[in-house]
């Protein structure tokens, strides 16, 4: 009996210790709570004795202003005439009588090709000719007097024709072998040299009429309407970046391309700026429409774009009970502005176009003298205060450009 006493003994002391040890971790659990509670409601009292957070923001008061909506598309632009020039028959380059960038006029021989086998050939048919005409002349004058049958007169009289084709077809052959200029125009980069030999089709130097320089556009269909001849086109090239270059509407395709339902179009650029303009350049375009007045334009920063839809912030004044509320607190530090506080008001709007940094608002969203916020916005939300800032707006303008306009 002894032994078993000594032995339940043990086991009564440790299980008041886990006790103790229990007891102790339901304190401190209790302890942390309370000093959680105890955090939380003092961090309550200091927020509720904080004045409403105030954010800075820059606005524009909204005004009516004109609107010129455009079609923007891109284009090539093209010389008034313009050819790569090409061999229409094989041989060796004989003379090369011009230079790259060299002023040219139409029919001057800028390269030939030789020519000395078709040049024999010609004189020696030369020599025919005169002894075949005598030929036919005295036939002609035999027939008269019946001395010569007809088949005899008709014989001789076939192959004096037949010298003289062959004379026109030498002097032709001739001619193929010199390169000419189709039109007045300037040159490119001679891409032959004397004493090459050439096939049937090389390529040898382009000639461009650069006195007047076209773009070739297309549009949609259902913008066919808005076009009209003489039509104000603006342009612009990577090649010339920051310079406007202007044109006007010179022709319009009459038949729409089945294939892709544009209709081709063609500007015709002021002569002025033709000497700044290559062919094949690519540039972006803007078509002005007829100017709307009396529209709200705003710059596109004021707006902001979520997957809802479109939206702008506007000031609205503030209620008798905000301006209580704010002068009475002893924290509020803008006592001294309280003409520049207002409450922000997130509206809907709707875009109908845009321009650079400008946007042109569906008529109903904004009106005229309303404060629309362009910067700031993103730390406030509808109903927020907000306090007008004497910054200028970054983004509200459109940036300087060269132009030609």
């Amino acid at each position: 009996m002894s032994e078993q006493t000594q032995i339940k003994k043990p086991k009564k002391s440790h299980s008041i210790i886990m006790k103790i040890i229990l007891a102790v971790f339901v304190l401190i659990f209790i302890a942390i709570i309370g000093l959680n509670i105890f955090k939380n409601m003092m961090i309550d009292k200091f927020i509720s004795s904080m004045p409403e957070k105030i954010s800075p923001v820059t606005v524009i008061t909204a005004t009516s202003t004109e609107w010129t909506p455009v079609i923007k598309t891109t284009g090539l632009v093209r010389p008034n005439q313009g050819a790569m020039l090409s061999s229409q028959v094989s041989g060796t380059v004989s003379n090369v009588l011009v230079k790259a960038g060299q002023q040219v006029k139409k029919g001057d021989v800028l390269v030939e090709l030789d020519n000395s086998v078709e040049k024999a050939n010609l004189a020696a048919t030369m020599a025919k000719l005169d002894s075949t005409r005598n030929t036919y002349q005295r036939y002609l004058k035999l027939y008269k007097t019946n001395s010569v049958s007809k088949q005899e007169l008709d014989n001789a009289k076939a192959s004096y024709d037949a010298l003289e084709a062959n004379i026109h077809a030498l002097k032709a052959s001739i001619e193929r072998r010199k390169i000419v200029a189709p039109f007045d125009g300037v040159t490119g980069i001679v891409r032959v040299n004397v004493g090459q030999f050439i096939n049937f089709g090389t390529e040898i130097v382009r000639v461009e009429d650069k006195s007047v320089m076209k773009v070739d556009f297309a549009i949609a269909q259902n913008e066919l309407s808005l076009l009209s001849i003489g039509q104000k086109v603006t342009a612009t090239a990577d090649a010339h970046l920051g310079t406007t270059f202007s044109a006007k509407i010179t022709a319009i395709e009459p038949a729409i391309e089945a294939a892709t339902g544009l209709i081709k179009v063609q500007a015709t650029f002021d002569e002025k700026e033709s000497k700044k303009l290559l062919s094949g350049m690519f540039t972006r375009l803007r078509i002005a429409l007829s100017t709307e007045t009396n529209q709200i334009v705003i710059p596109q920063v004021g707006i902001s774009y979520t997957m809802y839809g479109e939206s702008a912030y506007i000031l609205t004044a503030l209620s008798d009970e905000d301006k209580t509320t704010l002068l009475d607190n002893e924290k509020f530090a803008y006592k001294d502005k309280m003409d520049k506080v207002y409450r922000a008001k997130q509206i809907p709007v709707v875009t109908k176009d845009r321009q650079g940094v400008l946007a042109q608002l569906k008529p109903g969203d904004i009106h005229i003298g309303d404060q629309v916020v362009v910067g700031g916005q993103q730390n406030i939300s509808n109903g927020s205060l907000v306090i007008v800032s004497d910054k200028e707006a970054i983004g509200i303008q459109q940036p300087d450009t060269n132009s030609n306009l």
